[in-house]
């Protein structure tokens, strides 16, 4: 446990990293938006599609504001604000782009939705982690 600390708290204060990490994570969603949608993905959960786009959302949200945080101090609500802002703006580009993909729909509002809320919630969860890490002296 002690290692998962002590790792955690290396990588939320490398911001070269997070900043690393928030790039990949802007190449696989524009990799996955510009894609046709798998025809044969089998449906696990009700709603499967918004609770991936939340969960991915919140993914990038961790990376974008931990960036934010080791590059320009940002804390609180300038940083929930900031990364919900560029996050909402990611979304909202990824289904207009959605509507020009062969077998995409696009412009879906609850897909945007839930990328937000995923965002909003990964920032917190960031803000968590850090707090924890930072409670603990690492």
């Amino acid at each position: 446990m002690e290692f998962l600390r002590s790792t955690l708290a290396r990588i939320l204060r490398c911001g070269p990293l997070l900043w690393a990490l928030f790039v990949i994570w802007l190449g696989i969603l524009f990799f996955f938006s510009s894609s046709e949608s798998p025809k044969d993905m089998p449906t696990l959960l009700p709603h499967q599609d918004k609770v991936i786009h939340f969960v991915f959302y919140a993914g990038g949200a961790c990376a974008l504001a931990g960036a934010f945080a080791q590059s320009y101090s940002l804390r609180g609500a300038r940083m929930l604000a900031l990364t919900v802002l560029v996050l909402s703006l990611a979304g909202a580009l990824d289904e207009y782009n959605q509507q020009f993909v062969p077998g995409r729909k696009g412009m879906d509002p609850l897909d945007w939705a839930a990328d937000v809320s995923g965002a909003a919630c990964g920032v917190l969860l960031l803000m968590r982690l850090r707090r924890v890490v930072e409670s603990q002296g690492f």
